[in-house]
């Protein structure tokens, strides 16, 4: 069975967001973004209910209904306010945190121990996905750093 130090090192990383959501506005966050077939707000509506579905995997809930992914992408392209935007930011971050404190919690078996590091694989990958889309979108808007401001930036 797998130790938390091997899962830190397995995930080592593995839930950086590189500020793809950090000082995001609501206009940044879909009123301009008509060219583009989903807006910042609708990945992070989409993330924070896809990742809220992960999270009850991991704790071994399962729901009433099948999951329908389809479901998790809202019609609603901008945030009502400010204070929407930054509520789902930190659920966001929330929902990080929890997947990364999973990691200190030791499976019963070795098979829940694979099932475990299977989801949080799939967080890590679906996460990595969509946070490509955010920087693409920001950067194309003049909202994020380009490649080689990256290190400055990620180091403010």
């Amino acid at each position: 069975m797998h130790n938390a130090m091997n899962n830190h090192y397995l995930f080592d990383h593995a839930w950086d967001t590189f500020k793809a959501f950090d000082d995001l506005t609501v206009e940044g966050s879909g009123l301009d973004q008509a060219e583009f077939p989903t807006s910042i707000w609708q990945i992070l509506r989409h993330l924070i209910t896809w990742q809220a579905f992960q999270l009850r995997q991991l704790q071994g809930t399962m729901l009433a209904k099948p999951f329908q992914e389809d479901a998790t992408w809202s019609r609603e392209r901008v945030p009502s306010d400010e204070a929407v935007l930054q509520a789902a930011v930190q659920e966001f971050k929330g929902q990080l945190a929890a997947f990364q404190a999973s990691l200190t919690q030791p499976a019963a078996t070795d098979e829940q121990e694979l099932t475990k590091h299977q989801i949080l694989q799939e967080v890590a990958l679906h996460l990595s996905f969509h946070l490509g889309e955010v920087v693409l979108i920001r950067r194309l808007k003049g909202s994020y750093p380009l490649p080689h401001q990256m290190k400055a930036f990620l180091q403010a």
